[in-house]
């Protein structure tokens, strides 16, 4: 006998058969919307070519892949509601789980990067809070170009990565938040997210009730559907008896982005020990240097480095 549960997962399987191989003109962007009855937006944003770029290059286990996809996903909602220029970095250090750290920078293009840390005892398996235990530590810095740069730390006690950012938002930012995020970074590489925000308002009781609802029709997201089926489509399937207003002319895209150069990483030799430099040369007859978040190698041959030790020697004599 066939229940209605078999069909769910049927049809779920079925979705994410589809992922695997389609990826939508909506994803790697960040599309915003706006309850026209309610005191209420929006924003859902769908990535894959950029957790492929963020994941490219390392061996991460599951639960590290998932999670700065996730993160990835966390910082692109959040950029869209501060409207800035300048950069933005979730961090989260791991404190005495096997998960030492993981970090994730973006910035007014959404241009995103992320590195994470851990050793090999850990659990590819763990779980959020398995990972982030009570002596872990998440703080978010903004940065902005013009302006004072602003620090805060995030609670994390909560069960997922999304409702700490809610906590976040409504405790310390003061606007009731509401955010869901997906993520299949070990199969599909595919990650995505919701976020439903409060506006300004009149009348608060009617925003309460109307957040509540606008959530609910929101938990019924299911993340084959979202992993895999046009941003439009989703949230016509979710909100289609409601009046709402989508901003395609406002559609950004999302990307990743090392901001490495051979320029910056001969700046930073020129930092080290002269005399550790010319012992390196001496043994290999060049330096290589490698960036952490794109796996980007970056050689300097004899000729190079012996006007970096001349550099490195002004820096060292002051």
């Amino acid at each position: 006998m066939t229940t209605s549960q078999d069909k769910i997962d049927e049809y779920s399987r079925s979705i994410m058969e589809v992922s695997q191989n389609n990826k939508p003109e909506s994803f790697d962007k960040i599309l915003s919307f706006e309850f026209n009855d309610y005191d209420l937006h929006g924003d859902i944003v769908q990535t894959h070519e950029s957790v492929k770029g963020l994941l490219e290059g390392h061996s991460y286990p599951k639960c590290i892949q998932n999670l700065l996809a996730e993160m990835q996903i966390a910082v692109c909602l959040m950029t869209s509601k501060l409207k800035f220029e300048g950069e933005i970095m979730l961090q989260v250090r791991g404190g005495s789980t096997h998960f030492k750290y993981a970090v994730l920078n973006s910035n007014e293009k959404n241009e995103t990067r992320g590195l994470a840390a851990y050793d090999s005892k850990i659990d590819p398996n763990s779980s959020f809070n398995e990972l982030l235990t009570k002596d872990s530590i998440m703080t978010i810095d903004i940065m902005p170009k013009e302006g004072n740069p602003y620090k805060g730390i995030i609670d994390l006690s909560g069960s997922s990565l999304s409702e700490c950012l809610e906590t976040y938002f409504t405790q310390s930012v003061q606007v009731p938040t509401k955010i869901w995020i997906y993520s299949d970074a070990p199969n599909s590489q595919k990650a995505a997210g919701i976020l439903i925000q409060a506006l300004p308002t009149k009348n608060p009781e009617k925003q309460k009730e109307d957040f509540e609802h606008v959530s609910v029709l929101t938990d019924t997201t299911t993340m084959a559907e979202i992993l895999s089926l046009p941003n439009k489509d989703i949230l016509y399937r979710l909100y289609n008896q409601e009046s709402v207003t989508l901003y395609p002319d406002k559609e950004a895209d999302v990307k990743f982005k090392c901001n490495c150069s051979r320029e910056h990483y001969r700046e930073m030799l020129t930092h080290l020990n002269p005399d550790e430099l010319a012992s390196i040369l001496q043994q290999d007859g060049h330096i290589t240097t490698e960036c952490h978040y794109c796996r980007k190698t970056y050689r300097f041959e004899h000729d190079d480095v012996i006007e970096i030790i001349k550099d490195a020697k002004k820096h060292q004599n002051g």
